[in-house]
């Protein structure tokens, strides 16, 4: 292909955060018309370099130093985070973290707006792409009251309203229903065909083996080229880096000597988003110690308003049943003792200013050795001294869970336990999670992975056109 027709050249880029190098020497391209995979192990900093390319780095804690960013001949270098919007559209890994406005509607019209699209054409373009990306009843919904996955849409609707010669998306499909996942696919083959570029950052190889070409970031962050079809070498490779391997043993129902106590029980629930139309109704569910429970549905199907209402943070009609009590009798502290919550988005529940710190008050019995064990299995050595905050998005999801695991809880929710993980670490959080139900402990986890699902859940059930059904039980 004419070397006119690369759109991103990336050369000898080197990222610094608060001291520490990141990464150094790292080259990449991709062509017009070119889908480019970049893979690597969870917080090895793919999503970095995708800033750097973005414009997010530099920053008063980042130095980048690069000698050649072009994107479609423009060299980047200098420019503004919001001038390189015009050659560059994102869709961040956490969606909500990229939205400015209060609903979707008013946020496709503030994009609209900061390009200076005719006035006139605002309303037309916002509801074709509400109308591409199936985003119509989201519109005028808050962004607080949107599912991770609904958000993920709308961040594709976002990006869709101004074109430019290169999209990057980070782990684009992590929130969103796998049913959704082959349409957006086309979405994304479309950009293509019109002859932009995409850099993709996803741990789901699996979704990518079509693509023209996949970049491994390494522990030592070297990128490498990987080849499609993959070869023997590239295969060790990936495996080496916690890519791919194979599943745990599929999780087998404990036996008890004594019959297990109940520990949740619903009878005819209805839950609420809205004072009038129940989201989900006539939930019917008895959970007991040691089993675990994966809620499955589209996204926006209610999933997370089912855990908030077992945490009385969403209204519902019907009787819920906690440890043999009516949840209504049941006080806030009792309540958040028995059961605990990892939040599908976990930034939000990191109460302390390091990682350290934050295990630390997590295990406050725990002796210090063991501690650093734990931190050494979760691969949390070299952020040990790092915010909550700024570290990936698939460490924070790694810290919130450990964070949860502790304690004598008797229930734990986990809204999507393997958001953001490579393979490996997606591994290592389900089987803490079985071992923790063979202890006796209760689960009930949220995913649309359904390779985890078969393999760990006792008993599934779907939130499916408002009504939750059991799929099977062991």
């Amino acid at each position: 292909m004419d070397e006119r027709d690369t759109i991103l050249r990336l050369r000898n880029a080197r990222l610094e955060i608060g001291g520490t190098t990141l990464f150094s020497g790292l080259s990449m391209e991709a062509r017009a018309g070119e889908i480019v995979l970049l893979a690597g192990r969870s917080g090895v900093g793919k999503s970095s370099l995708m800033h750097v390319i973005s414009g997010y780095y530099p920053n008063e804690d980042a130095a980048v130093d690069c000698e050649q960013l072009e994107v479609a001949g423009h060299d980047l270098r200098g420019k503004s985070l919001l001038e390189r919007t015009r050659y560059v559209r994102s869709v961040f890994q956490n969606a909500r973290l990229s939205f400015a406005m209060a609903t979707p509607y008013e946020e496709m019209l503030f994009c609209l707006e900061n390009f200076c699209a005719p006035v006139h054409q605002m309303e037309e373009r916002v509801m074709e792409q509400a109308r591409a990306c199936r985003i119509q009843p989201l519109l005028h919904r808050e962004f607080a009251m949107l599912s991770g996955g609904e958000l993920q849409k709308v961040a594709f609707a976002c990006a869709s309203l101004v074109e430019a010669p290169l999209y990057l998306l980070d782990e684009p499909f992590a929130n969103i229903d796998e049913e959704s996942i082959p349409y957006f696919i086309e979405r994304i083959k479309r950009w293509a065909g019109q002859g932009k570029a995409v850099c993709v950052i996803d741990h789901r190889l699996d979704f990518w083996d079509w693509v023209d070409r996949w970049y491994l970031l390494d522990e030592r962050g070297t990128l490498q080229i990987i080849g499609v079809p993959l070869s023997a070498a590239d295969t060790e490779s990936l495996k080496e880096n916690g890519l791919v391997g194979d599943l745990p043993p599929k999780s087998a129902k404990p036996e008890w000597r004594y019959p297990q106590r109940e520990v949740l029980r619903l009878q005819d629930v209805s839950i609420f988003v809205s004072p009038d139309e129940p989201l989900v109704r006539n939930i019917h569910v008895r959970l007991h110690e040691g089993e675990m429970a994966a809620l499955i549905g589209a996204s926006g199907a209610g999933k997370t308003s089912f855990f908030r209402a077992l945490l009385k943070q969403c209204p519902f009609r019907g009787s819920i049943e906690l440890l043999g009590r009516p949840l209504g009798k049941v006080k806030k502290k009792e309540l958040y003792a028995s059961v605990g919550l990892v939040f599908q988005d976990p930034s939000l529940q990191f109460m302390a200013v390091r990682v350290s710190e934050e295990i630390r008050i997590s295990f406050p019995h725990l002796p210090e050795a063991a501690r650093q064990e734990w931190m050494g299995r979760f691969h949390f050595d070299a952020v040990q001294d790092v915010s909550p905050w700024l570290i990936s998005q698939g460490q924070q999801r790694r810290l919130a869970f450990l964070t949860m695991a502790c304690g004598d809880k008797k229930i734990l929710l986990v809204d999507e336990p393997t958001y953001g993980q490579d393979f490996q670490h997606a591994c290592l959080i389900m089987t803490l999670l079985q071992g923790l139900c063979r202890r006796g402990l209760a689960c009930i986890f949220a995913s649309h992975d359904r390779r985890f699902v078969n393999q760990f859940a006792h008993q599934v059930m779907r939130i499916r056109d408002g009504r939750m059904e059991v799929l099977c039980h062991a």
